[in-house]
Formats: structure tokens, sequence, C-alpha cells
């Protein structure tokens, strides 16, 4: 049975209570009992390498509206149930902030709560780029971590991600229950599902959708500029102003936080027997609608399975 949570009642609806408790070594999910929700505030909620960071660095510009902005995302939108040293410090931080707030979570929607009041954005990518996004974010970190579910050897690491059930790092199984629990909120009014491949065809259209979303608005000539600033490239360059622990010594380099952006890289990579391992693995637990989505995108999640 999940811990009962104490909730602010001050200007909030009773909130959707989480449905399951995941558990991993890098998240705690009981850090949401600490955090005072208050209305207008937005939580990203997303698989690892799927564009959390992108999307908070977009929401970061379109709550400033400042195209140069340090979106300091580690200080200034945290995230939640990381269990780091300092996080009590950020805590504080966030709950003595004044005007709208973000903040980020790994923690699929159903297990968090989940007020009216607020707003929810998930994004999704194909698994097999969050995968190897994955082996190169772990590559460029300061220190050895996650070593045991992305080995040197880059087919012994596929396996362990398609046939793992971990948290940290990003299993297959840990990618479909957060896209399984998106699918269950995804039409709600106040919950946003987008998708990596969608946001890199057209940003500027997930820029606006996203703006929508959180009630924002800018003349036509300042939302082209914040556009602009929030291409990836822009990011890459601007890495100390965007990337997540920018200046604090976790990367080999902050700027290789953003790699590259593109996708498909385990082409000529993986093997015909890794790709067939994963199709079996897809058919067991999609259909091959949702699988055709969370692999390619196509629109919002909530109206792509509209009947």
């Amino acid at each position: 049975m999940l811990p009962q949570m104490k909730y602010p009642r001050a200007m909030l609806s009773s909130p959707i209570k989480p449905k399951r408790r995941y558990t991993g070594k890098i998240a705690d999910p009981s850090r949401w009992y600490e955090f005072a929700a208050r209305p207008g505030d937005i939580v990203v909620s997303t698989p690892p390498k799927s564009g959390t960071t992108w999307t908070q660095g977009i929401l970061a510009l379109l709550l400033s509206g400042d195209p140069d902005v340090d979106a300091a995302i580690s200080r200034k939108a945290p995230w939640i149930d990381i269990t780091d040293a300092d996080q009590d410090a950020r805590m504080a931080a966030l709950n003595a902030q004044n005007g709208r707030r973000q903040v980020k979570t790994h923690t699929p929607l159903d297990g968090i709560p989940l007020w009216p009041e607020l707003r929810y954005i998930s994004v999704f990518r194909h698994p097999i780029d969050v995968h190897f996004s994955f082996r190169r974010h772990v590559e460029n970190m300061s220190e050895d971590v996650l070593g045991n579910v992305y080995p040197p050897d880059i087919q012994e690491g596929f396996r362990i991600f398609l046939e793992g059930d971990h948290r940290d790092g990003a299993s297959l199984v840990s990618i479909i229950d957060h896209f399984r629990s998106a699918l269950e909120f995804a039409e709600r009014e106040n919950v946003l599902c987008l998708h990596y491949a969608d946001m890199t065809r057209d940003l500027d259209a997930s820029v606006h959708q996203i703006a929508k979303h959180i009630a924002v608005e800018h003349p036509p000539a300042l939302m082209s500029k914040l556009v602009a600033s929030a291409r990836f490239g822009n990011m890459k360059i601007n890495a100390k102003r965007f990337a997540v622990s920018a200046r604090e010594g976790f990367w080999r380099k902050d700027s290789d936080f953003f790699d590259s952006g593109t996708s498909q890289k385990w082409v000529g990579v993986l093997k015909d027997f890794d790709l067939a391992a994963y199709d079996v693995r897809m058919a067991e637990i999609l259909d091959k609608h949702e699988r055709n989505w969370l692999e390619n995108g196509g629109g919002c999640l909530g109206t792509a399975f509209a009947s």
C-alpha cells in the first residue's frame, strides 16, 4: 500500500493520488511529500533522455520571455524525486520561488500526484534512441555511474535494456510503464504528451503547443526569437545556461550533455539478432498502433489514439 501523502489544500483541488510506487536507487517518490504545489506549476514527467531538458529549456524561455535566459535547470527547475545530498537545499529554494515554477521527474504519471490546477508535460522518444542516448550520457559522466546496466559491450548492454526491469538507466520496461501511464491520462485537459520526433521535425509548432498548454503568449517576433533559442544547436552552444548540472563538474564536458539530437544511431551498430529480440519484446507489450506512436510520434498522444 502506498503511504498516505499530505497535500496542500489552499487554492488546490484534491489530486489524483499515485497508483503505483516506483522504486530505484536514483529516485525516491516520497520526495513529493516536500513539494508544496501551487496553481500554475508545471511538471515535466518523461523517461530519461527523451527530451526532458529540451522541454525544460523551452519552458524557461517561454516563462521568462527572454531568448538569453539562464535556465539553470538543476537549481531553478529541479528533479523533484532525485536522491541527492543537495536536494533538501534545492527543495527549500524551490518553495521560496515567486512566480510560476517548473519541476521535473522521471517517475511515470501514475506514480506522482496529479492536481487539476497544475500543467503536466510528457515527451517520448524511440526506445532504442533512448538507450543509445543514455549510453552516451553515461560516458560523459565524470564518475562511473550505472556501469552495471551500460557495460562496454554494446550487445550485452542492449540485452540488459531489453530484459531488465531497472528504473535507473531506462530499461525498456521502465519506458513502457511511463508510456502506459501517459496513455491513461493523455486526454486530460492539463496533460500534454509530445514526441521527440515531432519536436525535431517542427520545433516551431511544438513550442507553440507548449505555450498554449501553459497559457503563455508572446508577440510573434519574440516567439520567433524564443524558438530560435530553443533549437538543439543553440542549447548545445549555450550548455552552461541549459544543461542539467552545468558548471558543477558532473560532466566531462557540459556541451556534450547535448550530444547531437539525432536518431537511429544504432544503425550499423546493433546486429540483426538484437533488433529481432527487440521486435519480440515490443510485440509482447504493445499493439502495433501504440508501438508506431512510441517509436515515430505523429501528433499529441491524446489525439493520436482518439476514436
